[in-house]
């Protein structure tokens, strides 16, 4: 008797971390996730409230995208991004930056090493990636008056 509640208790306890391993979710990638928030600017001289991007965890982002869309909200091809960084090496974990910030580890994509300026009452599309996670978020700027 002793011997076969033994092998019944193993046998419970191997279904259960197989449970745990396959169902569990520890594996599994946490969605990346970003919001958009328009702050009070700082200077009277910006045509538009700075932006402040925000995520939900410190995260190693590899690339930063913004491009403003067209009439009919989607992105042309042809549009030049308004900022554009690319990961250099490792990027230092990251959770809060304002548009325009310099990211640690990060660096321009193209020629162009300083972003452009907002435009006032347009909607851009901003796309940032860490590894092989990817998120989007659409947001518009308001103009300061």
């Amino acid at each position: 008797m002793q011997k076969r509640e033994t092998i019944w208790i193993v046998a419970l306890v191997v279904v259960g971390l197989a449970y745990y391993h396959f169902f569990g979710g520890r594996n599994a990638p946490r969605p990346l996730s970003v919001r958009a928030s328009l702050r009070p600017a700082r200077r009277g001289e910006s045509p538009v409230y700075p932006v402040y991007f925000t995520l939900d965890d410190n995260v190693k982002l590899t690339s930063i995208k913004v491009v403003p869309l067209n009439d009919d909200g989607h992105v042309d091809p042809a549009t030049v991004p308004s900022w554009n960084l690319i990961s250099d090496s490792t990027s230092v974990p990251t959770r809060a930056f304002f548009y325009g910030q310099s990211i640690q580890g990060m660096k321009p994509a193209g020629s162009n090493a300083q972003p452009d300026a907002l435009t006032p009452g347009v909607i851009y599309q901003m796309t940032l990636s860490a590894g092989k996670l990817t998120a989007s978020l659409n947001f518009k700027t308001e103009p300061t008056q």
